[in-house]
């Protein structure tokens, strides 16, 4: 009798150590389900939580169906319960009692509580002995019931619940409830994690219009690409597994990629052209104050010279359309996507003409700053701008650096800052090379190319073909910048296909 009470402790704090230490709520209700179930030798097992004025199912188990090869989420068909005293379940949780029912078919005629044999008659399935039990949380509310079935005695008949098991079992289920608790917990801290990421992210895409959905869209791809690399069985990566924690760990890294772009200035992250509207419409309302100015210095030289124009009519309208001329030219420069070396020559000769303002002060046509900002060769941003968008990613690294990631997560700013870093050394910030930059990282940033070249809502051009970006990601693997093995990965598996 020692022996076996000493047998029935040791198995207790098993079970009671295996449900502290798993926090992932689906997995410790079957556990929950399964341990109890050995521990009363039950065939059948099901768990239901309260949710309201119902009883919701979480699990069932039952090992008879599992043998014919039944399978259970076919077999049994939940439905909530209504949290009343009519069924067993119900009872139980309205009233926080135990049942430990002999035969389920045989209740009392006074009992409150019925059984529904619907499940039986559909399984071919004969339920018997049933012990259910309230599960408490430290308030002594009741958050749900758990029905273990058929008792089995040691040749596999189906017997009563024995009596002494009943309180270590309500002791299990006590135990049970504060580990339940705490996994509901944590399942609602990372839920909470979860948005505050999603939400941080589109507020930074939001910024601007030309990049809202941008992280969505990388973390889609990201998961995608990952879970394709996880269906290899051959070939590069049929030795690479990614668990859920890496999953979950290459999502929050694809949403938080470009949180550093919060230190980049809104004028910069919006820049359409080579001068911000402002600008452009600065110089335009300068350039009429030379046509007045010129017409008025005209009217001047000719009143000096004694009535007659100095300078003749057509010679006027010559400059005034000069100017008109200037300003045309520095409209298109402005929205060119490159520009030859003559253009630039010509920005800066009208960047060297002169007029007289109002007050008599000698002007140039363009300031040094616009017309540098006007001879940009190719795109609509000065080096100093471009480094100022590359900076985002050390940017993204001291934000996220500082978030207390739990240890299965710790690589998130290692993966989301590399995001640019390409595999011959020439990425940024770092220039790691390929042995250097993690698989995680790869995937991220092939992701972010392909929604950079396709997205529709960039201000500086728009969407590329599908097929030319594709051709893009594929010259770039063949250069040795992109990882080769992933880029025909997502390509043959259209692994691009729906994303919007």
């Amino acid at each position: 009798m020692a022996e076996k009470l000493k047998d029935l402790i040791r198995r207790l704090n098993q079970i009671g150590i295996a449900l502290s230490s798993e926090t992932h709520l689906p997995t410790l209700l079957e556990l929950l389900v399964r341990e109890v179930r050995r521990f009363t030798r039950a065939d059948a097992g099901s768990l239901y939580f309260k949710m309201g004025n119902q009883l919701r199912f979480q699990v069932a188990q039952n090992d008879t169906l599992t043998a014919r090869k039944t399978a259970l989420t076919g077999a049994f068909r939940p439905y909530p319960i209504p949290l009343d005293k009519t069924s067993i379940a119900g009872y139980v949780a309205v009233t926080g009692e135990t049942l430990n029912i002999a035969d389920v078919y045989q209740l009392r005629p006074e009992a409150e509580y019925r059984f529904n044999p619907a499940f039986d008659d559909r399984n071919d399935y004969r339920s018997r002995s049933m012990l259910a039990l309230p599960i408490g949380n430290h308030d002594n509310e009741i958050i749900g019931v758990l029905q273990l079935i058929n008792a089995l005695d040691e040749k596999g008949n189906v017997t009563v619940f024995d009596s002494d098991h009943v309180d270590l079992v309500a002791s299990l289920a006590s135990q049970a409830a504060v580990a339940i608790q705490n996994a509901r917990l944590i399942t609602a801290i990372h839920e909470v994690f979860a948005a505050l990421v999603r939400y941080s992210a589109s507020a930074i895409d939001a910024r601007s219009p030309h990049t809202a959905g941008h992280s969505r869209r990388v973390a889609t791809y990201c998961l995608r690409l990952a879970r394709a690399v996880n269906d290899q069985t051959s070939g590069p990566f049929a030795q690479i597994s990614f668990s859920d924690k890496e999953l979950e760990e290459l999502n929050y890294a694809a949403w938080l990629h470009d949180i550093g772009k919060i230190g980049v200035r809104e004028e910069v992250l919006e820049k359409v052209d080579r001068l911000t509207p402002a600008a452009m419409e600065l110089i335009a309302s300068r350039f009429e104050m030379i046509k007045l100015a010129n017409l008025f210095e005209a009217e001047l030289n000719g009143r000096q010279a004694g009535g007659g124009p100095h300078n003749p009519a057509s010679e006027v309208e010559r400059s005034l359309e000069e100017t008109d001329q200037d300003l045309e030219f520095i409209r298109q420069i402005n929205r060119a996507k490159w520009i030859k070396a003559e253009q630039i020559e010509r920005i800066e000769r009208i960047r060297t003409k002169t007029f007289r303002d109002a007050r008599g002060q000698i002007r140039p046509y363009l300031t040094e700053e616009e017309a540098h900002y006007l001879s940009v060769r190719e795109g609509n941003l000065t080096s100093e701008e471009y480094e100022e968008i590359r900076a985002h990613v050390l940017h993204t690294l001291n934000i996220i650096n500082k978030i207390p990631f739990a240890k299965d997560l710790e690589r998130i700013p290692l993966i989301a800052a590399a995001h640019h870093e390409k595999l011959d050394g020439s990425g940024y910030p770092l220039g790691l090379k390929a042995p250097d930059i993690m698989i995680q990282a790869r995937i991220l940033g092939l992701a972010d190319v392909y929604d950079a070249l396709t997205a529709t809502d960039r201000p500086y051009r728009g969407a590329m073909p599908t097929e030319e970006a594709l051709k893009i990601l594929t010259r770039e693997a063949e250069a040795g910048k992109l990882d080769r093995d992933l880029v025909e990965l997502f390509v043959t598996k259209r692994l691009y296909d729906g994303v919007t």
